[in-house]
């Protein structure tokens, strides 16, 4: 039995929903950088995403099924009926960015920061976001954020560095990379930034 990557994609989304429900007291901590490297941005060759594309950026317009587009509708009517329901908004901000809607994903984590400016997991979300759209000073500021919350958060670390490579400021990502290495050495974080900085 074929299954469909829709099916595929729709369980990744639930898979993730369930495990910040899990991890979600406000102070989430994980050290696996959310910005990834040029290395990581691009798109596996398996069965599922075999003709996709080359970036990360997911499938164009024209790959998506109607099912997809039904799913992101029927989302942003239940978000319109529950305003303060995170899960959904998170969800349906999930959703945008995979069809291509950042600027609308952008609103809805800044509904959930409205909620709950602590949440650390929607200001990493908004740092990629803003990354990806090529606006550095506010990738940089949410993650800048993040580091208010919790100063020795490793991932918003190592993304501060990807962040100052993408403007071209190669010393700035060196020493914060060196630092996180040598301040947190046997951390995942620390892996990805020698990796980086090989890379310089």
């Amino acid at each position: 039995m074929k299954i469909k990557p829709l099916y595929i994609y729709g369980a990744i989304i639930v898979i993730v929903v369930v495990i910040l429900l899990i991890i979600d007291t406000g102070n989430s901590n994980t050290n696996k950088p959310v910005i990834p490297s040029e290395t990581e941005m691009t798109m596996p060759q398996d069965e599922i995403h075999k003709g996709l594309g080359g970036t990360s950026s997911g499938p164009s317009k024209a790959d998506v099924k109607p099912e997809f587009y039904e799913r992101l509708e029927n989302l942003g009517k239940e978000v319109e009926a529950n305003p303060k329901d995170t899960v959904k908004i998170m969800e349906y901000a999930q959703l945008l960015s995979m069809a291509h809607q950042p600027e609308k994903a952008l609103e809805q984590f800044d509904k959930i920061l409205k909620i709950n400016p602590n949440r650390i997991d929607i200001l990493l979300s908004e740092g990629l976001l803003y990354y990806n759209l090529g606006k550095f000073d506010e990738a940089e500021s949410v993650t800048k954020r993040v580091l208010e919350i919790d100063d020795n958060h490793l991932e918003a670390k190592y993304n501060l560095g990807v962040i100052a490579v993408a403007r071209g400021d190669k010393e700035q990502a060196r020493k914060i990379w060196n630092e996180l290495v040598k301040d947190n050495p046997n951390s995942e974080a620390a892996k990805y930034a020698k990796d980086a900085l090989t890379k310089l």
